[in-house]
């Protein structure tokens, strides 16, 4: 019998308040009061870099970003530099690691693998890619990943490029990986893709994967933030 999970879908929300929520989310799930839960949802332009990008390069690259039109956040997930915006999907696990695997290398590639076969529902066939995180088609990056374990616990997560804007990554080293090619769906089906089908995708797939049964989350999982997920969460 599968375990039961939250499945909480917003519209678009600023970086900061998405990263309170996962905050407060992962609070109640290590007291107890939530089980497991998986947020998808979309974030205006921002880059995000991981604990460890050093700090003196983000300070001076801070302003540069903003006066663009691109927020800059400084988070304590995993891996280096990347970008968020619209038409861009992502998703943010938060769970007990040692309900599905032992092993954090395999939580990584389980959410490479949600990528994976949500990208095969569209006739694209994504692959991994030696010495690298991520979901890559062509030698090209559409997959991300940067997590944060804390107590046993996972927080922040994947993105996939679905309909977003490429050229933001050229103002940054996605992943630090220097000549890096990225790639999104809409690049390589020549048309956009609905945004809705790409949710519903991945959380059929996240389902399979982590052998989870998914349910709609109600607003009351999250309290303190009940304003929030009432402007932003999707019917």
């Amino acid at each position: 019998m599968k375990r039961n999970s939250l499945l909480l879908k917003f519209d678009e929300i600023e970086y900061g308040e998405a990263w309170e929520i996962q905050k407060a989310l992962l609070d109640a799930r290590i007291s107890g009061e939530i089980e497991d839960c998986l947020l998808l949802l979309q974030h205006p332009p921002t880059f995000t870099y991981g604990r460890r990008y050093k700090e003196g390069n983000l300070i001076a690259n801070k302003e540069y970003y903003e006066g663009l039109g691109f927020a800059v956040y400084k988070t304590d997930r995993g891996g280096l530099s990347t970008y968020h915006g619209p038409g861009q999907v992502v998703g943010y696990p938060i769970i007990k690691i040692s309900t599905y695997t032992k092993d954090y290398y395999q939580y990584l590639r389980m959410l490479e693998e949600v990528m994976i076969r949500t990208l095969s529902g569209f006739g694209i066939m994504a692959e991994r890619k030696e010495g690298y995180t991520g979901v890559w088609v062509d030698n090209a990056k559409l997959g991300f990943i940067g997590v944060r374990m804390a107590f046993g616990y996972a927080m922040h997560g994947f993105s996939l490029n679905v309909n977003n804007d490429l050229s933001p990554f050229g103002y940054i080293t996605p992943c630090g990986i220097q000549g890096v090619r990225i790639t999104s769906l809409r690049k390589l089906l020549n048309k956009s893709a609905d945004i809705k089908e790409v949710f519903v995708g991945i959380a059929h797939h996240f389902s399979n994967v982590f052998q989870v049964q998914l349910k709609q989350g109600e607003k009351s999982t999250v309290p303190e933030f009940q304003s929030v997920v009432a402007i932003h969460e999707l019917p």
